[in-house]
């Protein structure tokens, strides 16, 4: 088992050695910031090829730090990766287009140390291993690694080195000129000097955190070992070109035309001096993908057929374009009423001098060897604005409509009339521009549409005529009869297409302004209905009906009756129930509610033969076919009486189980049950629950013996009694 473990290991540790030295790396830079009070921030920035299959980039890198003149370690700091962050597809040059094959990302790896000033300063340091295989000008790529390194002068008063402005293009386009900025800004004001250099070697292929390993831990201390060139490349020509590849000292401008594809080992440093004196200087390592290009400037003015809503808006136009990776612009207006007819904004506004046909010319990026142009006519004339009036009448029957055109236009102009649809008019189309009257053959809404063409300018305008019928009430009111109170509800029957308003009298002094109102008439009579309904838009009229005699209210015969007495016994359960106002033409009944009823007797006695609450109605019904009821109640109460068993046995057995006494004719009832020390063994306000013999009925059983009741009862006359008792339980 431990071989085999050590045999795991082995492969393990094989397999990290062969992913740590992939081929991925593109590129780097080290650089820092001084803070005060010694602290130094430290900016190591490592490029990755996104599209090779090695590692990605590390998650924590070291840094190391060494005298500045003796290989002595004074630190080794480990450093936790950024975000990792894609390189934007740039070419360095707006005129070309990288292809879409290539991908760089980056990441970020900061930390800030403290670091006293030091008689012989330091040495800063990152390497690792390795590049990517494919690079033509240096030998066997793959097995070179990358150092970079920059000093802290000896005895800083808090110097700050050089910082890059910006990122390297991914992609330099061969058989371009090439003008491509690699500045750096220093923050200290220093004068700072550009120059293509020597990459240096840094790590290797070995197992391990050693200085030969991928990513050493700590990075070795300098002198750093220069990476070779294959002919005919060098460190100050690293890409073969006419002319060749250069760089300006001051600006840090690249420029050059390259003749070659591929991929190839740049690194640009950058020199920090002050009075004569180099303090310090930072290196750019990078692999730069040379490939052909493509121009990717285009101009594209928006014009009149883009947006027909440039068309005839005016001398005023406010320009538009669809540029494709333009950056600066040059129009001219072709006006030559005016000297002054060019732009160099993106989207400008002309006013020209006149009406007429121009010309309008738009120069993307003017001045750049790949600048484009476009060239569009413009038709400069006023707009149209057409519309119409007509003189005809909202309503059906104030037909012929006469229409006028309006708007502007030039002699010559050209006009198109639509009326609705085909069958909708006595006229479905005319050009000209006075349109005989037109007949609408029925009420309705129809667009009618007018075209003017003037010059260059086409307009269309479309509005509706409404023509409305008259309006009218088609309602049919009474002669309706009911009953007082006689709910009516009522509809006028109006027909407009327009908001209407409405006025109802109901004839009774009430009055309601909405179109199907409820009424209620509550006093016998009859009744005349007037309707008035008008309308305020469209065809506007008034229009009133008046139904006379529309509504008959007949009164409801007047019911009176008396009961005595409203409250008996089942002993004595007779009352007495007279009629106290009824007509001679009225018919009667009294339904006593125990199926017994009695008609046309003003007069009678009953008898009840059970106890209970019954509602006794009296029904009317008169000569117009109305009829009223009236009810009212009686009570016959049962007689008062409480019955008590003497003993009872809970055993089990099925007979005589519980105990209860038995009351009737009360409302109320309340049964307490003690023990002959006083307690409570059993209580309840329900008259038909029963004591089991047991505490409360789920407790613990109580032992045989005598048990005293009370029982408080409120009969139906309102009377309280308290009765008590004993009885025997026995087991």
């Amino acid at each position: 088992m431990v071989r085999l473990r050590s045999a795991l290991a082995v492969i393990a540790l094989l397999l990290s050695s062969i992913r740590g030295y992939s081929a991925h790396l593109v590129g780097g830079e080290l650089t820092y910031v001084c803070l005060g009070n010694n602290q130094y921030q430290i900016k190591l920035v490592v490029y990755r090829d996104c599209n090779s299959t090695g590692a990605q980039l590390d998650p924590e890198s070291s840094i190391g730090i060494y005298d500045g003149v003796q290989p002595i370690l004074l630190h080794n700091l480990t450093v936790y990766k950024g975000p990792t962050i894609p390189v934007p597809a740039s070419t360095g040059n707006p005129c070309l287009q990288a292809p879409p094959n290539i991908c760089t990302e980056y990441a970020v790896y900061t930390t800030t140390i403290t670091l006293p000033p030091r008689a012989t300063g330091y040495v800063i340091s990152y390497q690792r291993c390795c590049r990517n295989a494919t690079i033509n000008n240096i030998p066997t790529p793959d097995d070179w690694g990358s150092t970079l390194t920059t000093r802290i002068p000896a005895n800083d008063a808090c110097t700050s080195s050089p910082q890059w402005n910006s990122l390297p293009p991914i992609v330099l386009c061969n058989q371009e000129f090439l003008s491509i900025p690699t500045s750096a800004t220093d923050p200290d004001g220093d004068s700072l000097h550009y120059s293509l250099c020597n990459p240096l070697h840094g790590g290797g292929k070995s197992n391990g955190t050693g200085f030969t390993s991928p990513a050493p831990s700590p990075p070795a201390p300098p002198p750093y070992t220069p990476i070779s060139f294959l002919n005919p490349s060098t460190p100050s020509n690293p890409i073969p070109g006419t002319p060749p590849l250069s760089i300006n000292g001051s600006t840090g401008v690249l420029s050059g035309r390259l003749s070659v594809t591929g991929q190839f080992v740049v690194a640009v440093c950058v020199e920090e001096w002050r009075n004569g004196v180099l303090l310090n200087s930072i290196r750019r390592d990078y692999q730069f993908n040379v490939t052909s290009c493509q121009a990717n400037i285009v101009a594209k003015i928006v014009s009149e057929v883009d947006d027909p809503t440039q068309i005839c808006i005016g001398a005023t136009v406010p320009f538009k374009h669809q540029s494709i990776n333009a950056s600066s612009f040059r129009w001219d207006f072709g006006d030559p009423g005016r000297s002054d007819d060019t732009s160099r904004l993106a989207f400008p506004t002309w006013t020209f001098s006149d009406t007429g046909v121009y010309w309008v010319t738009l120069i993307a990026n003017p001045g750049w060897p790949c600048a484009d142009t476009d060239r569009v006519m413009f038709r400069i004339y006023p707009p149209i604005n057409p519309s119409f009036t007509h003189n005809g009448g909202p309503c059906f029957d104030q037909q012929p409509v006469s229409f006028v055109a309006q708007g502007t236009w030039y002699d010559g102009a050209l006009f198109d009339w639509t009326f609705g649809a085909p069958g909708d008019a006595n006229l479905a189309v005319f050009s000209g521009l006075n349109p005989p009257p037109i007949q609408f053959a029925q009420p309705g809404t129809y667009p009618v549409t007018l075209r003017i063409r003037s010059k260059s300018c086409d307009e269309t305008y479309v509005d509706s005529v409404i023509v409305d019928p008259r309006p009218r009430l088609d309602s049919l009111i009474g002669p309706w009869v009911g009953c007082e109170p006689y709910t009516v509800t009522f509809d006028a029957g109006a027909f407009s297409r327009r908001t209407r308003s409405f006025e109802w009298d109901f004839g009774d002094g009430f009055s309601d302004s909405v179109e199907v109102p409820v009424h209620t008439y509550r006093v016998p009579g009859l009744y005349d209905v007037r309707v008035r309904m008008w309308t305020a838009t469209g065809c506007r009229d008034t229009v009133e009906r008046v139904y006379p005699g529309a509504i008959r209210v007949n009164p409801r015969p007047k019911v009176a009756m008396a009961i005595a007495p409203q409250r008996v016994t089942i002993y004595q359960p007779l009352i007495q129930v007279r009629a106290d106002s009824v007509d001679a033409d009225e018919q009667f009944w009294f339904d006593m509610d125990d199926s017994t009823t009695y008609a046309q007797q003003a007069f009678v006695v009953h008898t009840y033969r059970d106890t209970g609450w019954y509602a006794v109605k009296m029904l009317a019904l008169n000569q117009f076919g109305c009829w009223d009821t009236l009810v009212d109640s009686v009570r016959v109460d049962p007689i008062y009486n409480v019955w008590s068993p003497t003993a009872f046995t809970p055993n089990g057995d099925g007979g005589n189980e519980g105990f209860r006494p038995v009351a009737t004719g009360i409302r109320a009832y309340r049964l307490r049950i003690l023990d002959r020390w006083g307690n409570v063994v059993f209580q309840s306000s329900d008259p038909q629950a029963e004591w089991n013999g047991r505490v409360g009925n789920d407790g613990a059983e109580c032992p045989q013996g005598a048990y005293t009741w009370s029982l408080f009862t409120i009969d139906y006359g309102d009377s309280p009694v308290e009765q008590q008792g004993v009885v025997l339980l026995i087991r």
